[in-house]
């Protein structure tokens, strides 16, 4: 006889990113990175839903720190280059029916799984169900969640170029298309580090 535990449920999370191309990266490289929820016959499955529209972060500059002509222009907004429009929020559906696993073990890797994903995007909402043959647990509080996120030094944050103090741009960018000293010499210092600490 197999025994069975099941999560069903939805985690609304706000994503930082300054474009929603990036913000979609940023999401997918956490989701991709978090511990799994297991099963002998599958692992949980996580599937991702933008939530409609656009929130009220939407900037007037683009990843560059530029505005752009190919910016949508908002209908509240008097005419010009207007916003880049931008959802922050998403619905993360979580199903699983994990075979062979006790209600202890998958009650762990699911609040593993959660905290590690607490701690890198913001948790907003929470309704999770987590089942077992004779055991239920309801987790609808978020707020536990909401304080594990990591607002300086998260693991997010390395996800993003480093900038080139003079213009937004990516540092790498400026070393390869602009002849900028003062670049080519912080690349020059970084490289002999990196030759220096090549193990």
């Amino acid at each position: 006889m197999s025994y069975w535990t099941h999560i069903q449920g939805s985690i609304r999370v706000s994503v930082n990113g300054r474009t929603q191309a990036e913000v979609e990266y940023v999401l997918k490289t956490v989701l991709d990175h978090l511990p799994r929820i297991t099963g002998s016959e599958g692992d949980a499955d996580v599937h991702v839903i933008q939530c409609s529209g656009w929130d009220t972060c939407s900037c007037m500059h683009n990843e560059f720190g530029e505005r752009s002509n190919n910016l949508k222009h908002s209908w509240w907004m008097d005419p010009g280059p207007g916003d880049l429009e931008v959802q922050h929020n998403y619905i993360l559906v979580v199903h699983a029916d994990l075979r062979d696993r006790f209600f202890a073990q998958t009650h762990w890797e699911l609040m593993k799984w959660l905290c590690r994903l607490s701690k890198r995007v913001r948790v907003e909402e929470i309704l999770l169900r987590l089942s077992a043959y004779d055991q239920t647990l309801l987790i609808t509080d978020e707020r536990p969640y909401e304080s594990m996120y990591e607002r300086k030094n998260n693991w997010t944050d390395y996800l993003y170029w480093e900038r080139d103090p003079q213009s937004w741009w990516p540092l790498k960018l400026v070393d390869k298309y602009f002849n900028d000293e003062y670049v080519k010499e912080e690349m020059a210092r970084r490289k002999q580090w990196e030759d220096e600490n090549d193990t």
